[in-house]
């Protein structure tokens, strides 16, 4: 797709790609997912802002305390004392000078030796999704099954195996095959209906956004996913819907675009009878081969800083 990036290592090709959010601010426009709000009322947006609320908070906790007041003005003091104006005569403000030193410490996640460690702490933050969260919030919402025959199965790559293990991959084949289904076999499957669309990733986004986590509100980070893909299993034992996507991640470039930032592909599997919702990030990778400029960071923290301001 047009809009999709390019990562430094290939991940893997597919034929169909699915945009579920548009590139804009974290903070100024809330709008994951907007094509499902349109449909049904999915409360991803509300779950979103929430988490990035609770950041907010722990950030403003975090200035209240003496010690770590004390510490970050000893540190930007020695900031600003060093570097006080840049090389063309501009005068940055300490909030300036603080966003461009988070937005290289989390590009330095991304290049360095570190990285893998980053990545298992994002794992281990995917470990506190919750199944009877998401088991539930579909239970309460019978209209996601609609969702998924009726719009999902055409913006998405879907695979369906039939429970005689017949695979079926044309979206009117499985729409076929769901609307016509057995009533009990229905009723077993009814909750994977419902998971099957988009909704399945909101989790794990929420899950990644936090201070120090790969979306990052105090940068003002946006993300968009796509090359989305549904594998729907109903020959297995134990029925289960597995997903898997590119989530990418950017920051505002202080000229009302989007800087690309990294790209991570994460996998999602549910299991009702299990009562399993897992999900893991597989890949991470920062956008482009080459860090990003002096003057990339310049303009993104410029920008944050006036974000924070309003």
């Amino acid at each position: 797709m047009n809009n999709s990036y390019r990562f430094t290592t290939p991940i893997t090709s597919k034929p169909h790609s699915t945009m579920l959010t548009k590139r804009n601010t974290l903070w100024r426009s809330f709008e994951l997912f907007e094509d499902i709000i349109d449909d049904v009322e999915v409360n991803v947006v509300h779950k979103f802002a929430q988490r990035c609320e609770e950041v907010k908070q722990d950030l403003k906790d975090g200035w209240n305390d003496p010690i770590l007041l004390a510490r970050q003005a000893e540190l930007l003091w020695n900031i600003h004392s060093n570097h006080h104006q840049d090389e063309d005569g501009y005068r940055p403000s300490e909030l300036e000078l603080q966003k461009r030193k988070e937005i290289r410490s989390l590009e330095y996640s991304l290049r360095s030796s570190g990285a893998e460690r980053f990545l298992q702490r994002l794992n281990v933050a995917t470990q506190s999704l919750s199944s009877e969260e998401f088991l539930k919030y579909c239970q309460e919402r019978p209209e996601l099954k609609e969702l998924t025959v009726k719009k999902e199965l055409t913006r998405m790559q879907y695979t369906l195996y039939t429970p005689d293990g017949t695979k079926l991959t044309d979206p009117e084949e499985i729409a076929n095959y769901i609307e016509s289904e057995p009533s009990e076999l229905s009723k077993q499957h009814e909750l994977l209906y419902r998971a099957s669309n988009q909704t399945i990733f909101a989790d794990i986004i929420v899950a990644l956004t936090s201070f120090d986590g790969l979306i990052r509100p105090q940068l003002s980070a946006g993300t968009f996913v796509d090359d989305s893909t549904l594998v729907l299993d109903l020959s297995s034992a134990e029925p289960h819907v597995r997903g898997e996507c590119f989530l990418n991640v950017s920051l505002p470039d202080g000229h009302n675009g989007q800087l690309s930032l990294a790209g991570a592909l994460v996998e999602v599997c549910l299991c009702p009878s299990r009562n399993e919702f897992q999900a893991k990030v597989l890949y991470l990778s920062p956008c482009g081969e080459e860090p990003l400029t002096e003057q990339q960071v310049k303009d993104a923290a410029k920008s944050m800083a006036e974000i924070a301001s309003i």
